[in-house]
């Protein structure tokens, strides 16, 4: 009996919960897969074995190899109870471990403490500027901007970025990036939770009890044909601070996020949430400051300089990003008091209520054409029709103090930031529209229902809908197999009849088979077949 049949008599035997087990880690997800026989094919082909195969420790695929079976290639289904898949032993024996060229980071608890320090900031950055969605992650000028802040490399940067991707932190939004409500919810966290949720959604490597050496030998030892390219934690290893280049630091060796988290927050520099306000409108914070107060910093001032000290400036611009998002003027200055070493110079008070004053002159609001920018200052609005850096945006005077243009609304708004113009979204009814309220994106997570409906049916046996084709295909496969069918036969009565035969030929759009039950020769025309079940 061929590989096909005996694994489909093995998933046939597989409880509803194996079943989902086996539908989840299949990379369609089982889709298309009528019946246990699809199923089967699917699991042996090449793309769904490779993976599984690289995955396997270094017995089982010993083990593999020799057609030996064991209950983790039983559970991986490569094998059935009985015997190896031979499909499987024989890529098995092909592959070969795939290329891998390690990079060399330097990773240690101060790099962790730098990568919660520019995920942060790179949460920020998406709700104040549009980050346009690119293949390598964000614009090389916008990583090139955040490194500066941070004294990394615009590589480094990226890195990390696709780091807060991976944890689902950023997530892309109608052509930008944003931070998602995972995100938003992620800068609220501790530290020891927010490390433990970054590390998390990259703990990757196989089931290994690690010691402080190389970690790519202690891997390859153990799983001789992993796909090393693949493992997230290689990539991002040295960002949290558990390797150092090749090599495994402490916390990885104990074995999961949550203590390795609990080690690297004992060792994280320590919280110092005092300000320094000075007349110059800068903001200094002479140590490490929490997330909690990072996150206030960022909501009314710009930073400029980020590290186990910090810089950040207080601007008309950035005080009305503030106002946007529902901060006010007082809380603004409950935060200064509350944290500033002495008590607030004369000229931020003067630019907090100078901003207060003149919030919301500047709009910029939905039509049905496009977009509308409007202030009752026909000198400004002159001025940002004239701008250069704003050509781009096809602003064209419709009535005085207003110009138009056919892009959109936060495409105009982020740009007018950007040429630092204090503009502010609003909708129709004149409610500000928040830029943080846009990022706050859930992300979009694959229905379970969809497996629960395919678990269902594969375990009837029966299938919704039948075309011709696929009755056709059923037929020849139990020819060429000799295998038994149940068939639905549509009678001219209307009625539908149960068949079971031995399939003895498929021509001219007829059917000839041996009845089981009345031991003789019946012809079926193909047309009034509805269902075909492999028994």
């Amino acid at each position: 009996m061929s590989s096909i049949l005996e694994l489909a008599s093995q998933l046939r035997m597989q409880t509803e919960a194996e079943l989902r087990l086996t539908l989840q880690s299949c990379l369609g997800h089982g889709q298309g897969c009528d019946d246990y026989f699809d199923l089967s094919r699917v699991l042996l082909s090449r793309r769904e074995l490779e993976p599984k195969i690289r995955a396997l420790g270094a017995s089982d695929l010993e083990a593999l190899r020799s057609l030996k079976v064991t209950p983790n290639l039983v559970a991986a289904n490569l094998a059935t109870e009985n015997l190896v898949l031979e499909e499987a032993s024989l890529l098995a024996q092909e592959l070969q471990p795939a290329a891998f060229k390690p990079t060399k980071r330097h990773g240690s608890y101060l790099s962790a403490y730098e990568t919660l320090l520019s995920i942060t900031e790179l949460l920020f950055a998406c709700e104040r500027h549009w980050l346009d969605v690119i293949r390598a992650g964000i614009r090389s000028q916008d990583a090139k901007e955040v490194a500066q802040k941070l004294k990394l490399t615009p590589k480094d940067v990226q890195r990390k970025f696709q780091l807060a991707c991976s944890a689902g932190l950023i997530v892309e939004h109608q052509g930008r990036w944003v931070a998602s409500q995972a995100g938003m919810d992620w800068l609220e966290l501790g530290r020891i939770e927010a490390w433990e949720a970054l590390a998390a959604s990259v703990w990757d490597i196989p089931d290994i009890k690690f010691s402080q050496a190389s970690a790519l030998e202690q891997i390859t030892n153990d799983y001789p044909l992993v796909n090393l390219g693949n493992l997230k934690l290689l990539e991002f290893g040295a960002d949290l601070g558990l390797l150092d280049n090749d090599t495994a630091l402490y916390p990885l060796t104990l074995g999961n996020p949550a203590e390795a988290a609990k080690d690297i927050a004992k060792h994280l520099p320590e919280i110092q949430d005092t300000l320094l306000v000075q007349g110059d409108l800068s903001i200094v914070s002479p140590g490490p400051i929490s997330t909690q107060l990072h996150r206030k910093l960022d909501t009314f001032a710009d930073s400029e300089d980020l590290g186990l000290a910090s810089r950040f400036r207080i601007t008309n611009l950035s005080i009305s990003h503030a106002l946007e998002t529902g901060m006010t003027i007082d809380q603004i200055t409950d935060t200064l008091s509350q944290t500033a070493a002495k008590p607030l110079p004369q000229p931020v008070a003067y630019v907090l209520e100078q901003t207060r004053t003149r919030f919301g002159q500047l709009k910029v609001l939905g039509s049905p054409a496009g977009t509308i920018v409007e202030s009752t200052d026909t000198i400004l609005i002159t001025q940002i029709a004239n701008e250069q850096s704003l050509r781009g945006l096809m602003l064209q005077p419709i009535a005085p103090g207003q110009l138009a243009s056919k892009l959109s609304v936060d495409l105009i708004y982020f740009n007018l930031r950007e040429a630092g113009y204090a503009a502010v979204m609003f909708d129709a009814s004149g409610k500000i529209i928040s830029p943080r309220a846009q990022a706050a994106v859930e992300i979009e997570l694959a229905p379970d229902d969809l497996i629960d409906s395919r678990v269902a049916s594969l375990m009837s046996g029966e299938r919704n809908q039948m075309g011709g084709d696929d009755v056709l295909r059923q037929l020849l496969f139990a020819q060429k197999n000799k295998l038994m069918v149940q068939i639905s036969v549509e009678l001219q009565s209307g009625e539908a009849k149960q068949f079971t035969l031995s399939v003895l030929g498929v021509a001219a759009g007829r059917l000839r088979g041996k009845d089981q039950d009345k031991d003789a020769e019946r012809t079926l025309p193909i047309s009034r077949i509805q269902s075909v079940l492999l028994v």
